[in-house]
């Protein structure tokens, strides 16, 4: 299909100190995510080198999702890219960066990835697990 591009701002209320703290480490990432359902099986610590094992949960079916953190920037980016993908994504990279913004920080994640859908498809899912993601986080810097 070709590599695929998928971005996503949020402005939190907190600043990047906290915002970072929040995100160097996946167990948030699951409380932040709920579709799918995340449970971290490993280390989830946001380090360069670390590798994250996950299960995500789809109304009772499961699949595992292993990433690998390849490039750590505190308090301002990292990124982690996919090992062991589901169905149907084949190649995955994630970008998260934050800028400070006065006493708030913006997040922008970026998303390259491939799959054996069109981005018709994957568009929608992407859309609404960043956006529940997004209200996950305001309620979490309230």
């Amino acid at each position: 299909m070709g590599l695929l591009v998928f971005t996503y701002k949020t402005v939190i209320d907190a600043p990047i100190e906290a915002v970072w703290t929040f995100f160097s480490t996946a167990e948030n990432l699951a409380k932040i995510t709920s579709f799918p359902r995340v449970t971290i099986l490993s280390n989830p610590e946001t380090l360069e080198g670390n590798t994250i094992q996950m299960k995500l949960h789809f109304a009772g079916l499961y699949v595992n999702w292993t990433s690998k953190i390849t490039y750590v920037h505190a308090p301002n980016c990292f990124i982690d890219q996919g090992v062991k993908l589901p169905f149907p994504i084949t190649e995955w990279s994630h970008t998260h960066s934050f800028i400070e913004n006065g006493s708030r920080t913006i997040m922008e994640d970026i998303v390259m990835f491939n799959a054996h859908v069109t981005s018709f498809v994957m568009r929608p899912i992407l859309i609404a697990m960043f956006q529940g993601r997004e209200l996950a986080i305001k309620q979490e810097f309230k």
